[in-house]
């Protein structure tokens, strides 16, 4: 099963990319976990699971 995160605006959002999360802080994606938790990384490098609505994406399972 491969997760694919994608923008509110169907754009395909791969690793390594910028997102935005709680509206204003830029982070990295780092990579899919479930349909509804992604894995970032914040400026600073820590690294953590949030919910993909802080970051205004979805996870659709292929």
């Amino acid at each position: 099963m491969k997760l694919t995160v994608y923008r509110l605006d169907g754009t395909t959002v791969a690793p390594g990319d910028e997102l935005t999360v709680d509206h204003n802080y830029p982070v990295t994606l780092v990579a899919p976990v479930s349909g509804d938790r992604i894995r970032i990384r914040w400026g600073w490098g820590a690294e953590e699971d949030i919910a993909t609505t802080r970051a205004a994406v979805t996870v659709d399972r292929t």
